[in-house]
């Protein structure tokens, strides 16, 4: 492979690496990782977050660049993708901030002597916030790639406008490479950041159910806040 091909992969490789962290997806894959308490589960959980992400990746440089032949869009694209997002990561937020408030105040009662349990729940149906969903079987980390997908709702405009420039000089082959790149450093940026939260969050749970409670609410405070930004961002151009 020469070096020309060779870095427009290595390029590809930093795109994904960068857009894997941006803050609503590291605050996204947190917020669904909070409940596992579990690096190796949490990891998974970023991995499947991933692949949903990804999967629409494609769909728009399908869309976008080999059905339209286009690599720009309108802005009310990009903020009705950024709206949607802010949306799922404020609902997401709230939740994490009132399941760990309830763990912090201990609203949660246990009858260990009568084997009796009562457990106020927020029902939301997403990994670790489905109080019917402790298996973390495959149906929960479909949901967990369905989210990831809605993070992508906005044209990926970097990666379209990187794969027009390379097509009239490299060819499908090497497009195809460098989007294969870029979706494996996505998901193993993503697996990694699942994994860092996952043991944050272990970390605390080990130390007592009351502080990890608090640093839930702690967590989903932040990340609604965050959510509320992109929102402020993105109204203004939809209206």
């Amino acid at each position: 492979m020469a070096t020309t091909e060779l870095t427009a992969l290595l390029t590809a490789g930093l795109l994904g690496v960068t857009h894997a962290l941006e803050p609503d997806h590291v605050a996204g894959i947190s917020s669904l990782t909070s409940e596992y308490a579990d690096s190796r589960l949490s990891a998974l959980a970023g991995a499947c977050f991933s692949l949903g992400h990804v999967a629409l990746v494609v769909a728009w440089l399908g869309v976008g660049y080999v059905v339209l032949g286009r690599t720009a869009f309108p802005a009310v694209f990009e903020a009705a993708g950024t709206a949607g997002a802010g949306v799922l990561l404020g609902l997401l937020g709230a939740v994490m901030a009132v399941t760990g408030l309830r763990r912090t105040v201990r609203t949660t009662e246990h009858d260990h002597e009568t084997v009796t349990h009562s457990h106020p729940h927020l029902h939301l149906p997403l990994p670790g916030f489905d109080d019917h969903d402790h298996g973390h079987d495959t149906i929960s980390y479909l949901k967990t790639g369905l989210v990831g997908a809605l993070f992508t709702l906005s044209p990926p405009v970097s990666m379209l406008v990187f794969a027009s420039t390379l097509l009239p000089d490299f060819g499908t082959t090497v497009v195809s490479l460098a989007v294969v790149t870029y979706g494996v450093t996505i998901t193993v940026t993503m697996s990694l950041l699942g994994a860092g939260a996952g043991a944050l969050f272990g970390f605390t749970e080990a130390w007592s159910e009351t502080f990890h409670g608090a640093a839930q609410t702690v967590a989903g405070v932040a990340i609604a806040a965050l959510a509320a930004t992109l929102l402020v961002d993105a109204v203004p151009v939809l209206l």
